[in-house]
């Protein structure tokens, strides 16, 4: 067992190795026809991780009798009645970055002594080996969290996980961060801070990365007792010959049944494979859908369904390297003074406005994290279709 010491610099805990076990911008388009204006609602690129909604804000009801964040995968158990379904749950009150977003809650209550209620929240994506990863994510707990206390065993553990799976699912090595050992915050959801665990190397016959928390032999204690994280962010740095990405696809926003394509520029293209994904799950061609495994991918005939976030993993002999996520929103047509923006639900666009066709300043109108895939803002400042007035969409990621 090795162990690698804190730095002096940043709360660092112990990381313990186990064998075996956007930049932001919009694509806009301004039209004024009769008395309708015509408005395209675009989006901008998020910031490099590796991770599919990292941020955790995008929520669905899935092995968890509440929602949990879309594209991640909850295993919860107890000791000994087994399989739980409600061990975490996201929640807005412990969100930490995004207005309007989500953080998850982890619930030590659901345990007792000799019936330790152990979770795991993680998810999975390819990686090939000598590639490097860190992981970083908001953490706390409360005052009377499990986790702080050693007065059973096993005892509690509270970690950031960094998993290496080779091709049969069959852990190779397992890299996990203590919290508790770095000063995890007991002050509760409003007192989350971020860890950024040690760089952690994926070895030979890696062929998937699992990064996550976990909380584990955790039991009910009283008063404030939960444990919150939020805002993860796995980053990525492939061996050296590995794809180096030199155009990021771009954001789209193009009317109902019409077409949108994304395009990824690699400078070493000899050898390179290539698989786009919609929200971490890998397209396929058919329908609406064509290029999925090439440098381009087509969307024909858009519709609501494909709304979202893109990215591609490219890959060659050496190793692979993912894209920045882009997105594809659809043009919204509506009597002024409403501006209907349509995409995926939990996503944040903020609605700007100039009184110039070819703006050189836009004017903030509203934030607006839609609750529906099609949501309507209205423009309260002005009546009637102000042939002066033009808007625009930006995602915020």
């Amino acid at each position: 067992m090795q162990t690698k010491s804190p730095s002096a610099t940043r709360r660092c805990p112990v990381i313990t190795q186990l064998p075996k076990t956007i930049s932001q911008g919009s694509l806009v388009k301004r039209l004024v026809i009769g008395g309708l204006c015509l408005a395209a609602l675009g989006a901008g690129v998020a910031k490099a991780n590796d991770l599919a909604n990292g941020n955790l804000d995008i929520t669905e009801i899935s092995s968890q009798n509440n929602p949990t964040p879309t594209g991640w995968i909850v295993d919860a158990s107890k000791s000994v009645s087994g399989t739980h379904f409600d061990g975490c749950s996201s929640e807005p009150w412990c969100n930490v970055l995004d207005l309007g977003g989500y953080g998850v809650f982890f619930k030590p209550f659901q345990g007792t002594v000799g019936d330790e209620i152990s979770v795991r929240l993680y998810q999975d994506n390819p990686a090939t080996p000598g590639t490097k990863f860190t992981l970083s994510g908001y953490a706390a707990g409360e005052a009377n969290y499990s986790g702080f206390f050693n007065t059973n065993t096993p005892a509690p553990k509270t970690l950031f996980v960094i998993e290496f799976l080779d091709a049969g699912g069959n852990g190779l090595v397992t890299n996990v961060y203590d919290l508790i050992a770095a000063g995890l915050p007991s002050t509760g959801p409003g007192g989350m801070v971020q860890f950024t665990t040690p760089q952690v190397t994926a070895p030979a016959n890696t062929v998937t990365v699992r990064a996550g928390a976990s909380m584990l032999n955790a039991y009910g204690t009283s008063g404030g007792q939960s444990f919150f994280v939020d805002a993860f962010d796995l980053v990525s740095v492939a061996p050296p010959g590995s794809p180096v990405i030199t155009n990021q696809p771009s954001s789209r926003t193009v009317g109902p049944g019409g077409i949108a394509t994304f395009t990824v520029g690699v400078s070493n293209t000899a050898g390179a494979t290539y698989q786009w994904q919609f929200y971490n799950t890998n397209l396929s061609n058919g329908g609406s859908i064509s290029g999925a495994t090439s440098p381009t991918l087509t969307i024909n005939g858009a519709s609501v369904s494909n709304v979202g976030h893109y990215r591609v993993l490219v890959s060659n002999g050496l190793g692979s390297v993912y894209s920045q996520t882009a997105t594809l929103a659809l043009l919204g047509l509506s009597v002024n003074p409403v501006i209907t923006i349509s995409g995926k639900i939990g996503d944040t666009f903020r609605v700007d406005y100039s009184t110039t066709l070819a703006p050189t300043t836009w004017i903030p109108l509203s934030t607006n994290k839609l609750t529906a895939s099609t949501q309507s803002i209205i423009d309260f400042s002005t009546s009637g279709c102000n042939g002066n007035r033009f808007y625009r969409a930006v995602y915020v990621p």
